[in-house]
């Protein structure tokens, strides 16, 4: 080894002089006319400011070209790019050649050494109405499209007032199951999730039918309405769409719907399920339709809620839920996005335009618009690496996220901004996942198992094969080898097990791009298969614990100290007794009396508490210009609920405690609600002291009064009389 080393050392000696030699000795070349035209510096440019194995080498003519080549050749570095034309190439330093650098460096004709950087056509769909989606610019989405636009193998399930499923900019990405459904409507009991909220208020504060708000609408054109198609708007992921209404025409539903509409979304083939909705309180039954989906591993996605407040609304405070805060075009916070410890990302949430119902277009604002483009990035990830858990998918748009608030993470703007290029290119390179495998297998069964290898945008496989063992660290098997292009899954059947209880040990390889790469070690128990039978079951756990952890010597020792106890108690309390003096005779009595007592205050039993007074609710509807009803007269108790029934009120519309007059406005401290944009946003405020409260609505300027009357029990009707 030594002896090779000198000869490597020797010859890279020998190139170097030979190269010096050629450029003092020979005649000087003159420079090319062209960009490289310039006079060429006796030594070069190293930028190393970044880390990489991938360099970049620019040489000023062809001689110096060929003298790095024999420098390249003699250090045994790969050239992966080579055009002696133009003086470029690029190589693969391995762990060897750190000093090559050093030795090129210093050669004359070096123009420049670099990191190499990756260059992506930049995707730039024709879709009229992208130019009115500042969001797509600042997710970074077109770098992301040059990467993967999406795929019709993920679904994202839509939980929302339903879709109009015959928008143009949507129909070609509508989801259908075999029966041609596009989903399921959870407040009609029904096939037919239709985005037809037909009840609304026109400028005016009149009722009207056929008054159509299409939220769920909006909200899935951001995820996938279809791009590059000549109309409308660029979706951020040309996947599948799956309709699931839970909300009634009022923009209002209840924990159930939404639990039931989760299920069915998962039950049914979603990938991702995104909630642009909040629900009042950590419901039971959504926290457990939410541990079900994301325990089969589907991606969840809520909106954090628009009270401006520092507690987020559910689903989206659920650990297992990506929590999605509302951003501006300035890269803050939106000043109706609520925030807190349970906050991961933002999403643009100020004034994006998407689709609507009937074939149109508007502008929303709201983390209901936020959660969509987190979802729409999500599913770009899957679409490039099907094999992504829902831990993975939330790690990475946390990890790539553009901060935007103070280092770091913060419970105002979380992790940041979603980012869609880094997002994806992050789990874009080849990766070799175990997807399909048994909880256990039998002694002497056989088995399946499957992995997939994805990214490599795409890749080449070479080859890949699955290799396990029975002990850690030691193959016994391998399986027969494969070929093709990413993603690509591959199955092997009739594995061997083993003739005992104990563990088999798993990883997949792939070579991608004459790259080799592995998956994590899968561990699959070998053990019989459990009973049945509860008792049996208690019996064999009971007899596992004796045996294995308290050790059998050890449960005879607990044996015998436990039938020891009880004996020398008994013993103790028989000799107490035998010692005991024996009390005096008491005298005959005649008759008893109660006077031989001695009297004790009777015991002081309080009443019951009086029932809490019944809890009661009263709307107060925000419609154009106009506060309806402007007075609302309640009881103590009452919970007063502010919706907003418009689309689009101007922004900065809240609802603040105190008068207006000719001065200005008088906020009095009492109450506050964050911004009210969009439509079915509300806020609630409950009353428990009687009184007459003043508020007005900011940037609408308009006044109205909340008359609480006291609680009084009903009279109960007398007895009758015997």
């Amino acid at each position: 080894m030594e002896e090779k080393g000198v000869r490597m050392r020797l010859a890279v000696v020998l190139s170097i002089v030979l190269a010096v030699a050629l450029f003092t000795a020979g005649p000087a070349q003159p420079s090319p006319p062209d960009s490289r035209g310039q006079d060429i510096v006796a030594s070069a440019a190293s930028d190393m400011s970044e880390s990489a194995t991938d360099m970049v080498i620019e040489t000023g003519s062809e001689d110096a070209f060929d003298a790095v080549e024999s420098v390249l050749k003699a250090w045994a570095v790969e050239v992966r790019f080579s055009s002696r034309a133009t003086g470029i190439m690029s190589v693969t330093l391995n762990q060897h050649a750190d000093g090559v650098l050093d030795a090129l460096a210093s050669m004359p004709g070096i123009v420049g050494i670099s990191p190499e950087r990756k260059a992506r056509l930049l995707f730039t769909p024709d879709d009229p109405g992208a130019s009115n989606q500042w969001a797509l610019d600042k997710v970074d989405a077109h770098e992301a499209w040059d990467i993967s636009l999406g795929s019709h193998e993920v679904v994202v399930a839509i939980l929302d007032t339903g879709i109009d499923w015959n928008h143009p900019d949507i129909e070609a990405n509508m989801w259908s199951n075999d029966q041609g459904y596009h989903g399921y409507n959870f407040v009609a009991d029904n096939w037919f999730p239709m985005d037809d909220n037909v009840n609304g208020y026109d400028d005016a504060g009149n009722w009207l039918a056929n008054t159509y708000t299409y939220h769920g609408t909006h909200v899935a054109g951001i995820v996938g309405a279809a791009t590059d198609n000549g109309i409308g708007i660029a979706g951020l992921a040309q996947i599948r769409i799956m309709a699931v209404k839970v909300m009634n025409d009022s923009g209002e539903g209840t924990d159930s719907t939404v639990a039931s509409g989760v299920r069915w979304a998962t039950d049914n083939g979603a990938h991702i399920i995104v909630m642009s909705l909040g629900v009042d309180g950590a419901s039971d039954v959504l926290r457990n339709a939410v541990n079900y989906a994301s325990s089969r591993g589907k991606v969840l996605v809520a909106a954090a809620g628009n009270s401006g407040t520092s507690v987020l609304s559910y689903p989206a405070a659920f650990p297992n839920v990506v929590a999605v805060g509302a951003s501006d075009i300035a890269d803050r916070r939106a000043e109706f996005s609520n925030y807190g410890v349970d906050l991961d990302v933002m999403g643009p949430g100020v004034n994006i335009y998407s689709t609507q119902g009937g074939g149109s277009y508007q502008y929303l604002s709201g983390t209901s618009a936020a959660a969509p483009q987190v979802a729409g990035v999500a599913a770009l990830m899957l679409t490039v690496n099907p094999a992504l858990t829902p831990v993975e998918v939330g790690d990475v748009l946390n990890q790539t996220a553009t901060d935007i608030g103070r280092t770091g993470y913060d419970t105002v703007t979380g992790w940041g901004v979603v980012n869609a290029f880094r997002a994806v290119e992050q789990i874009s390179g080849p990766t070799v996942t175990i997807t399909s495998y048994p909880e256990y297998v039998r002694p002497n069964g056989t088995y399946s198992v499957t992995w997939l290898v994805s990214g490599g945008d795409p890749g080449i496989i070479n080859e890949t094969h699955l290799e396990w063992g029975f002990s850690p660290g030691e193959v016994d098997g391998s399986s027969d080898s494969f070929s093709g292009v990413t993603w690509a899954e591959f199955t092997v059947s009739g594995l061997p097990s083993l003739t005992v209880n104990g563990t088999i040990y798993l990883i997949a390889y792939a070579e991608v791009d004459g790259t080799v790469y592995a998956s994590s070690v899968l561990e699959i128990p070998v053990t019989d298969p459990p009973s049945d039978n509860m008792f049996l079951q208690l019996f064999e756990q009971v007899q596992e614990f004796i045996m294995n952890d308290l050790g059998l010597f050890n449960f005879l020792l607990v044996m015998c100290a436990l039938v020891a106890i009880p004996i020398i108690v008994a013993a103790a309390r028989s000799r107490n007794r035998a010692r005991a003096p024996l009390a005096a005779p008491r005298p005959a009595q005649s008759h008893s009396s109660l006077g031989q007592y001695q009297s004790v205050p009777a015991a002081q039993h309080a009443p019951p508490p009086p029932p809490p007074p019944p809890r009661y609710e009263a709307y107060v509807d925000i419609v154009g210009q106009n506060v309806v009803p402007s007075v609302v007269k309640v009881i103590e108790g009452t919970k007063v609920v502010w919706v907003n029934r418009t689309w689009a009120p101007p922004p900065g519309t809240s609802v603040k405690s105190g008068r207006l007059d000719g001065d200005g406005e008088h906020h009095d401290g009492m109450f506050q609600s964050g911004l009210l944009i969009a439509p079915g946003d509300y806020w609630t405020c409950t009353f428990h002291k009687a009184g007459e409260y003043h508020y007005y609505l900011t940037n609408l300027w308009k006044s109205g009064t909340v008359v609480v009357e006291p609680h009084r029990e009903p009279a109960h009707a007398p007895r009758p009389q015997a």
